[in-house]
């Protein structure tokens, strides 16, 4: 007897998967869900395919809202699919794949991003693979969490980084490994993933989440930076900041110092969080006078999350729970929700996983 395939829908969002040539660039949206399939028929073999055309952007033009539409999506679709794979410009998918990890909790199905670097219609395109690649997850895993899966990869989506613009192996796990690579099987590297599992008896829904604050934002700090920046940006309406520090969560306490604005802000009830600006580097900012004078200012420590994570993680606390004070927000900051962050807060024990 002939196994029943699994149901997915397959949802469109742009990106350069979907894109054509326009006037002599590259123009996202322009090639559908449907269309795409039509390109890669051999998925009909993995998976019941449904396509849901949600958005038809490059995927700067992503926005929170946007997040809050894909995860209201999967939810008046739950029931329905056994598992839900997006469609995604690359430039920001892991911006989304994280907001996605907070507005969807404990998960009993795979929610999986992908794809493309190139054009599915072009010869050498990666499109084919990485839509192949995770349908394979999406019907063959036990992987019931948020994931990208991208050049053989499945990376969990709020500890994943786009280091490259233009290769196939745009995105890095950081902080972790990958949850598994996929080559003729899937083959798993040994880090713990969600696999919640629904049962016939049980009708327990995903907690999935409506609002994520948008005046947060990310700043690099540079040799110069300005302190009056912080004061200007809360002045303007924001209610949260990342600030990417040096090497281990530094920032100036001398010259052009932060800690008085780090101090204002908090006690005006505007959480600052100190990350490191180093692509593969954490915050551990205990270790310097730099870094240890602006915790004891009031700024929160990201320790091993990386600062796109900060920012979906602050403004999904924001948004959903717009009464909390300092130390309620530092203190589900610092809980991990979805896996973005470990419980090691010394760097003696920061693990070894490049």
């Amino acid at each position: 007897m002939k196994k029943s395939l699994k149901k997915i829908l397959l949802i469109g969002t742009g990106g350069t998967i979907t894109a054509k040539m326009v006037d002599g660039a590259w123009k996202p949206g322009e090639i559908n869900e449907d269309e795409l399939m039509n390109f890669i028929p051999e998925i009909q073999q993995l998976a019941s395919i449904k396509t849901l055309n949600l958005f038809k952007i490059d995927s700067v033009g992503m926005q929170p809202k946007y997040w809050v539409k894909i995860a209201q999506t999967i939810k008046s679709n739950y029931k329905l699919f056994d598992g839900f794979v997006i469609i995604h410009g690359s430039d920001t998918m892991h911006y989304t794949a994280s907001a996605l990890s907070f507005l969807i909790q404990k998960l009993t199905k795979p929610v999986i991003l992908t794809g493309a670097m190139v054009p599915p219609q072009e010869i050498g395109t990666d499109a084919k693979r990485n839509v192949i690649d995770s349908l394979r997850v999406a019907t063959e895993s036990r992987i019931h969490e948020v994931v990208i899966v991208f050049n053989g990869k499945i990376m969990r989506g709020n500890r994943t980084k786009k280091f490259r613009e233009l290769e196939f192996d745009a995105y890095h796990s950081i902080g972790m490994s990958p949850l598994g690579l996929i080559e003729q099987s899937i083959r798993y590297t040994g880090e713990h993933y969600n696999s919640n599992q629904e049962t016939e008896t049980s009708t327990q829904m995903p907690l999935f989440f409506d609002n994520m604050e948008i005046e947060v934002c990310i700043q690099k700090i540079t040799p110069g930076y300005n302190p009056e920046i912080i004061p200007k940006l809360i002045e303007i309406g924001y209610k949260g900041i990342i600030t990417e520090g040096f090497g281990s969560g530094n920032v100036p306490i001398y010259e052009n110092s932060l800690i008085d604005e780090i101090q204002s802000a908090t006690q005006k009830g505007v959480p600052i969080i100190v990350c490191s600006q180093c692509a593969v580097g954490f915050s551990w900012m205990m270790i310097y006078e730099a870094g240890k004078k602006a915790m004891m200012a009031g700024s929160i420590p990201g320790y091993d999350m990386i600062s796109e994570t900060a920012l979906t993680k602050l403004m999904w606390i924001l948004g959903n729970f717009p009464k909390a004070t300092i130390q309620e927000i530092t203190d589900l900051f610092l809980t991990d929700v979805a896996g973005e962050i470990s419980e090691i807060k010394n760097p003696e024990y920061k693990r070894v996983w490049e």
